[in-house]
This record gives C-alpha cells, sequence and structure tokens, in this order.
C-alpha cells in the first residue's frame, strides 16, 4: 500500500461517519481495503455490507492482498446480513423465516432487521462486535436498505462509498436512493482524488476521458464521439455487427453492450455463435421451459423443445423449417417427412409426442445441437437447462424447475463461467471489467446506463451511434 493511500485510508476512518463519490474504474475497492487495513492496526474490526455475492468475493480477494485477516472483517451482502439477523433474532425482528432465504422477500428481510437494530440488545452486540461499518455500491440501495442503514449509522460510525452514475437498478417496485436526497444531507462527504486506475497502463486517455465525461452526463450536455478516444461506428448497414465481428479475434475479454434482452437476443443471433449471451440471474428462459417439461404435456413439449433450442442457437431452421415446427405445434408427428441430415432430430422430437421425462427431452436437446451448421449463442441458457435436465432425471424427487433454480443460486454464489466474448447489459455488467467494450445502440441507453456501459473496456472502447454527438437528458441523481 502507497503513502497516500494509506494516508487517504486513515483520514477516512478519522472522519466517520461520512460519504464517498468515486467514478467507475478510480479504486473503491481498493480504498475500501486500505480503510479497513489501517482499522487492523489499530485494533479495530470492521463490518463490510454490499449488494451481491461477486461483489463479496472481490472485496475478500482485496482484503486478503493487503493482508488483512479475516478476524478483523466481516463481509456480507446487505440482504444475507438481513436474513441471517431475522433467522437468528425472530421475537427482536418480528418476522419468521426458514432456514433457507427466498430472495423475492428480500424487502421484508430489510424490515425485518431495521426492527431488530433498534432494539438495545442488537445495538449492544453490534458495539461489541464492530468498530465501524462500511456500505459500498451505496447508489443501489433501495430505499428499505436505506432505512436499515440509518438504523445502523445511529450505533456505530459508518462509511457510504458509491457513484451516483452508477444508479441504474431503479424501475417499477426497486425504488433506489437519490444520492442528493438520501446521501449528501445526511452524511458529510469525504473528498478523494480521481485517478482511473482500471485504465492504468492500458488505455489512460480513455480513462480520463471518461471522467471528464460526467459533467456531461449529470447536466444533459452533448458528448462528442469523433474526438474522443474510442471507435465512433456509424449505426447504419449492419454497424453493430460490423463492430463485433471487427473485435471478435482481439486478444483479451470483449463484452458487446445492449439495452434491452430483445437487443441482445437479437445481435448475437447474428453473430453465428462468436459471441454467447449473458442471462439474468433468475434464468427465466430456462425456468418457463422447466415448467413446460415438468407439465410433461405430449401435446406441446416436442414443439417447445424445438423452440427452446431455437432460441438458443442458430441454423437449426435451416434443416427444422416452420412446416415441421408448425406440425409439432398440432401435435402431429414429423419424422416422415424429408430432411435429409436430420432423420436422429425428427425421430426424437417424435418420440417427445409420447414419451415426457427429462431424460428424452435431454436426448432430443442433444441430437438438435449436433445437427450440421447449428452453433449455440444462448451457452449459459443451453448449458443451464442440460444440466437441470440431467438433475431431474437422476433424482425422481426433483422437478426440473427447482433444479434451474438450484443452479441459478449456485451461479449467483459463484459466478459464472468466463467467455471471452459476451452480448450482455448494463444491468447485468455492472462492477464488471473487460479488455474491450463495444456499445451498441447507443442512443437507446439513458444517462446512467450510458455510463456504466461506457466504462466496462479498459483498453478499447466502441460506440455504436448513427449521430457522432451524443445528446442526453441529464441523469436524475
Amino acid at each position: 500500500m502507497s503513502q497516500a493511500l494509506k494516508s487517504t485510508a486513515e483520514g477516512i476512518r478519522d472522519s466517520l461517519p461520512c460519504s464517498i463519490e468515486l467514478p467507475a474504474g478510480t479504486g473503491k475497492t481498493e480504498l475500501v481495503a486500505a480503510l479497513v487495513s489501517a482499522a487492523q492496526e489499530r485494533g479495530e474490526r470492521v463490518l463490510i455490507l454490499t449488494h451481491t455475492n461477486a461483489g463479496v468475493d472481490a472485496l475478500r480477494r482485496r482484503l486478503r492482498r493487503f493482508g488483512v485477516s479475516r478476524e478483523t472483517s466481516r463481509v456480507d451482502t446487505l440482504a444475507g446480513w438481513s436474513f441471517k439477523l431475522a433467522l437468528s433474532y425472530p421475537e427482536l425482528s418480528d418476522l419468521q423465516v426458514g432456514h433457507l432465504p427466498d430472495w423475492k422477500d428480500s424487502n421484508l428481510y430489510y424490515i425485518a432487521a431495521a426492527r431488530a437494530v433498534r432494539s438495545s440488545a442488537i445495538q449492544h452486540m453490534l458495539q461489541e462486535s464492530y468498530s465501524f461499518v462500511v456500505i459500498d455500491e451505496y447508489q443501489d440501495c433501495v430505499v428499505q436498505q436505506h432505512a436499515l442503514v440509518v438504523q445502523i449509522a445511529d450505533v456505530l460510525p459508518i462509511c457510504v462509498l458509491g457513484d451516483r452514475l452508477q444508479n441504474i437498478f431503479s424501475f417499477g417496485d426497486n425504488v433506489t436512493i437519490r444520492w442528493s436526497e438520501h446521501v449528501v444531507p445526511r452524511w458529510q462527504e469525504f473528498s478523494t482524488p480521481n485517478f482511473p486506475w482500471r485504465w492504468h497502463g492500458h488505455n489512460i486517455e480513455l480513462g480520463m476521458w471518461l471522467i471528464e465525461i460526467r459533467s456531461n452526463l449529470l447536466n444533459g450536455e452533448a458528448i462528442d464521439l469523433q474526438n474522443a478516444p474510442l471507435v465512433w461506428v456509424s449505426d447504419v448497414h449492419g454497424g453493430a455487427v460490423n463492430a463485433c465481428h471487427s473485435r471478435a479475434k482481439s486478444p483479451g475479454s470483449t463484452v458487446a453492450i445492449g439495452t434491452f434482452p430483445s437487443d441482445c437476443t437479437q445481435i448475437a443471433s447474428k453473430l453465428n455463435g462468436s459471441y454467447g449471451m449473458m442471462e439474468e440471474l433468475q434464468g427465466k428462459v430456462m425456468e418457463k421451459f422447466a415448467v413446460i417439461v415438468d407439465q410433461g404435456s405430449t401435446k406441446n413439449l416436442a414443439f417447445e423443445t424445438l423452440e427452446f433450442a431455437k432460441r438458443c442457437s442458430v441454423g437449426i431452421p435451416a434443416l427444422l423449417d416452420s412446416a415441421i415446427a408448425n406440425k409439432l405445434k398440432t401435435g402431429k408427428p414429423v419424422s416422415h417427412l424429408k430432411r435429409r441430415g436430420a432423420e436422429p432430430q425428427l425421430a426424437a422430437l417424435d418420440h417427445l409426442l409420447s414419451h415426457t421425462s427429462p431424460q428424452d427431452v435431454y436426448d432430443a436437446l442433444i441430437l438438435l445441437r449436433d445437427l450440421k451448421g447449428v452453433r449455440t449463442y444462448r451457452r449459459e441458457a443451453w448449458r443451464d437447462m442440460l444440466r437441470a435436465l440431467r438433475l431431474a432425471s437422476s433424482d425422481s424427487g426433483l422437478t426440473v424447475r427447482d433444479a434451474v433454480v438450484s443452479i441459478r443460486y449456485q451461479t449467483r454464489s459463484a459466478g459464472r463461467p468466463q467467455e471471452q466474448r459476451l452480448v450482455s447489459r448494463p444491468l447485468l455488467v455492472k462492477g464488471l471489467e473487460y479488455d474491450h467494450a463495444i456499445v451498441l445502440n447507443a442512443a437507446d441507453h439513458d444517462a446512467r446506463s450510458l455510463y456504466v456501459a461506457l466504462t466496462r473496456g479498459r483498453e478499447t472502447l466502441t460506440v455504436v451511434s448513427k449521430d457522432r454527438y451524443l445528446m442526453k437528458d441529464p441523469a436524475v441523481v
């Protein structure tokens, strides 16, 4: 740890309670680790709360690198910590929970945890256990989490860190805090230098530019792409597809970032399997198909199996065309139709008209994958669906849907397998970094979503847009 970083960390400790706002890629995780290291030197213990298991893992790795012992800190997600508190103190939290969490009830866990923290017993426990608390990625807090943190802050000194421009999770019932409303009036700001560490040794000019344009995004001012340290591709005549193909052979990892799930599916299908597609953690595509398999209906299982394979890959309609799909949709056999090279696949689909076990579906999917010219691009969905079918085949008491839910829970905890080239969305890649980033349909992103997309690539950035100037409404933060 440099002397400058150590001094900054000690300054933060002496300034608690406080808030720190840092742009993407400017060393927030490093700063948290330095702060906890400074606490360790003082014989203190720290509670660190963040939002995702990936964030927990990243913090733990950085703490180990700084020589921080496991006894010095506890790192957890806000949801996990709240659930454990409610589970351990049902009377104080006024909530009865099972031994396994249901994350759809997370807001109930936050409310229950806040209720428990209001009790003198939990306050005493917190004061005996920790010297102060760190909350990371505070811009992602929903209002129920904020209410919990306010309760904790009445008990212990607190440091909240985040970036208002990366607040992209506010939609529907998921109402996140506003930095200017919930943070600025409550916790004094501790200012730190902004240096683009993510781009240091890779593309420092790009990193500095990304810091400079924050004011444009916050104030609704135009961003000139032509004079920026990036590649601007005009969004005409297949510009997005060409941009992805041109970056496909670059060494290192590449992410192409769309706006909506439909955008990502469309562009990934046009790339012929050279890019995979990242799925949301719930795995809605897999779960929907799993429910159909569990129903075991001979009327539609063959058709839905073919449709799932088509949703995950390219090349199937070349051999199994609409005539095949239409017959299967009405429950009619297809193996008598002439489709040279697809005879085993047609027989397997016919088999599903009368045999509907998970193993039968698995066998049919494997055969569909092996069709000549077929390339899978939704590899994550495909892989997890096959795993779920195998698990359900080997355990008669396990439904395919429950197997999918279990597999996706493991993904939430352990992370996804690495892919060198991916199509994704800001909601799924926030907090991740890649060597190369391609922002697709840049005009369709709002200011905050655009900022998250622009800051993912550390070596190169390609922006696909019809206009050289990007104009956004001021970010509401």
